[in-house]
């Protein structure tokens, strides 16, 4: 099923086709007559079909939708081709409600996706391919998995490719797997990959193992290559990660052009370096499993479990070979604020460490997301969904899984991250983790100020974080003046906004590049404020009387 555009069948422009009513319908269905009569028609059952849905106000602003986005309505015509990647973005003020935009557009993606995904994936264009898988949230649950079923597919189509040794044939077929974009490609679809890259994995190192004494041959170096780009694999199955990331920092040398000192792959260099890492894990193995205080699962080498639970000294082992091969450089916060998310509630005076102006922390907070700032001492937690992440000094922000009364605000989170909403109230500040694509009904007060927090791994320190992907938006005041039932905020991913300066001493042009919020809010208002500027005042106030 291919979309018909009125606009281009009918000469129709956007705004009449925003504001039509019952004549300029009558108008049209009198227009594509007489298009008959002079035979210029071809489809006009079913062009005349969807001229009368337009009664229909949600059809109605589906269409408006698409022909506003040159990019989908290539995509759902058959036109795919002529897609710009340049122009794939979506103006979310145009989504009135989102459940009927998924709706209306299924059909039609349902019978273009596929061979979209095809074309696109076998001609090489993966960032064209990523920037609308970026945008997934207009598809149906059905077209998700359409997707999610077609990359699988590719992925043991790769395995079984490598496994009969076709590599020696030619590379193209499954060069995808040595491509960082279509691994982020993947991301789109957290944990849904797992098993397929774990089997792949085992391919490419039994390659990368088997042509390892001659660094220069082609085979290695696409091994090399893929083991690379695997690092980059978004999964919440810790261990497999860690794997996929030591691997990727011993094959990455030899993704370069080859030096001519380096003739072979024998002598203490990175096969060595990985033959040790594998040996002290193979050991930890054994050692734990033998050991009868131990009081994790066992994890069998070739099935990583999705939520192993380690012991104490187990976790102390991970967490000195992840700074091992760590390479990020930790900076320092200005501020030292300890905000640990362990709960002391068994503590006596529990509720002094809980605080009523939070200004310091997100100020921190926001340096640290700068900074790309992480903590490498803590261990990262597993958060439960709509839980609080910070009980020492935030309280949970209260909520429910319907809003029964209408007395509730729905928060959705589409960024594809973890979410942390910050609520900065009169009383005790409050904090509310949503996991990513859920939702849930939070009470929200007029003149509350919010603050969303998204990223990946909870990091448990005196100042927990994420440490991956991090965002932070500005302090949004709600304003529910009116107080409006159905209320509404869906946090969609951040983008990069670039600006142009003119330089004051030069003639050259400043280009600064700054990370912005895309939130919409549905019957009520946010207003932004600066954090710089709020901490600026706080600052004043304490320290400067």
């Amino acid at each position: 099923m291919k979309y018909i555009s009125f606009i281009d069948q009918l000469g129709l422009d956007i705004e009449s086709l925003s504001n039509i009513d019952s004549n300029g319908i009558i108008k049209l269905q009198k227009q594509l007559k007489a298009k008959a009569m002079l035979g210029d028609a071809n489809n006009l059952g079913e062009v005349a079909h969807l001229i009368e849905k337009l009664k229909d106000d949600t059809t109605r602003q589906s269409y408006v939708f698409i022909e506003k986005h040159d990019w989908l309505k290539q995509l759902i015509s058959g036109n795919h081709k002529a897609i710009k990647q340049a122009e794939i973005e979506v103006d979310t003020s145009l989504i009135t409600n989102e459940e009927d935009l998924k709706y209306f557009l299924a059909p039609f993606l349902k019978d273009n996706l596929k061979v979209f995904l095809s074309d696109t994936l076998n001609k090489g264009k993966y960032v064209l391919l990523l920037k609308v898988l970026d945008h997934n949230y207009l598809f149906s649950e059905e077209n998700n998995q359409l997707v999610i079923n077609f990359l699988k597919a590719r992925l043991n189509y790769a395995a079984v490719y490598l496994r009969e040794k076709r590599l020696n044939d030619k590379e193209h077929p499954v060069a995808f797997i040595t491509n960082k974009v279509f691994i982020n490609c993947l991301n789109q679809y957290p944990d849904n990959f797992n098993q397929e890259i774990q089997e792949l994995n085992s391919e490419v190192i039994d390659i990368y193992n088997s042509k390892r004494r001659n660094v220069d041959n082609q085979q290695f170096r696409f091994a090399a290559k893929a083991m690379v780009a695997f690092s980059v694999l978004e999964t919440s199955n810790f261990f497999l990660a860690e794997t996929l990331k030591s691997n990727a920092n011993i094959a990455r040398e030899y993704t370069y052009p080859s030096r001519s000192s380096r003739k072979t792959g024998s002598g203490f260099g990175g096969w060595s370096a990985f033959v040790i890492i594998m040996i002290v894990i193979r050991i930890i193995f054994w050692v734990s499993k033998d050991s009868k205080k131990s009081n994790y699962d066992y994890i069998n080498g070739s099935n990583y479990s999705s939520q192993p639970i380690y012991n104490d000294a187990f976790q102390r082992k991970l967490d000195s070979l992840r700074t091992l091969h760590s390479v990020d450089d930790i900076l320092n916060v200005e501020e030292t604020v300890i905000e640990s998310t362990e709960s002391t509630e068994t503590e006596p005076n529990y509720d002094r460490f809980k605080l009523a102006d939070h200004t310091k922390f997100i100020y921190t907070l926001k340096r640290k997301v700068e900074r790309k700032n992480v903590d490498k001492d803590g261990y990262i937690k597993h958060l439960d969904p709509f839980s609080n992440p910070y009980p020492k000094t935030f309280t949970v922000i209260p909520h429910k899984t319907e809003d029964i009364d209408n007395s509730l605000v729905k928060i959705t989170n589409r960024t594809k991250e973890d979410l942390i909403v910050f609520r900065l109230t009169n009383g005790i500040d409050q904090s509310l983790y949503i996991p990513k694509n859920q939702s849930t009904f939070a009470k929200i007060s007029d003149q509350d100020s919010l603050v969303f927090y998204t990223g990946r791994h909870f990091v448990s320190t005196k100042f927990s974080h994420f440490i991956e992907d991090t965002d932070l938006s500005n302090m949004l005041v709600v304003n529910k003046e009116n107080d409006i039932p159905n209320s509404e905020i869906s946090i969609y991913p951040f983008k990069d906004k670039i600006s142009k300066i003119n330089s004051s001493s030069s003639n050259k042009i400043l280009i600064d590049t700054t990370r912005v919020e895309q939130i919409k809010a549905k019957n009520l208002n946010l207003k932004p404020l600066s954090i710089n500027k709020l901490y600026t005042d706080y600052y004043n106030r304490k320290y400067r009387r």
